[in-house]
């Protein structure tokens, strides 16, 4: 069993805390090989309705099987980390992203407000594989702040992107809370997998409702 080093809280409003280990190297093994014959292009949702649409996203997506045993460890980590909410959570079955050169998703809110009941409370984004250049996580509404010991976490150089930009970091994870504590959805966490320049990139996305 892989237990994750303790988190840093990056915000509190939004919550965003990140995970440095969150999954071990066997585990990262384990989930590309099980992805490499479910890929599929990467869709949109717009009103609920799936379609490709590679003016928003240029990825292929995996769904990981649920009764997988690896699997079904790194929900239960993810639900632990969640605390209060604990075993009252949905979690939606796990996907991972493959991201190749110019691979990319545009800004979007991981809530869908067509949705009438339920909705995607929390999101982890677990990276995989990051042997590429650009692929960072950005926040546009986030202030980046000024101390340095956060630029080996996030891109303090990054000019072209406002806001906050987490590199990709083989096995880390970024956790963040969709909605406000009464049930509205937190505008603050509109983010986007900015485009891979070199190499490849490929997370694991959770979502808790």
């Amino acid at each position: 069993d892989h237990t994750p080093v303790p988190f840093q809280v990056f915000s509190h409003d939004p919550l965003i805390l990140y995970i440095e280990n969150f999954v071990s190297p066997e585990e990262i093994d384990h989930l590309l090989q099980l992805s490499e014959s479910r890929y599929t292009p990467s869709m949109v949702y717009p009103g609920g309705k799936s379609h490709v649409d590679t003016s928003e996203r240029v990825s292929e997506s995996a769904i990981m099987p649920p009764d997988d045993e690896i699997v079904r460890g790194i929900e239960a980590r993810a639900l632990a980390i969640q605390g209060w909410r604990g075993d009252s959570a949905f979690m939606q079955k796990m996907k991972t992203q493959r991201y190749g050169v110019n691979g990319f998703y545009n800004f979007h809110y991981d809530w869908d407000s067509l949705i009438q009941k339920g909705n995607r409370i929390t999101t982890f984004m677990v990276y995989l594989v990051a042997n590429c250049t650009g692929g960072g996580t950005n926040f546009p509404r986030l202030s980046r702040p000024n101390d340095t010991r956060w630029c080996g976490i996030i891109d303090c150089e990054e000019e072209e992107y406002e806001g906050v930009t987490f590199k990709p970091r083989v096995g880390a994870a970024v956790f963040w809370e969709n909605m406000h504590a009464n049930g509205s959805f937190h505008r603050g966490v509109r983010h986007a997998s900015l485009p891979v320049k070199s190499g490849e990139k490929v997370g694991l996305n959770i979502w808790g409702w």
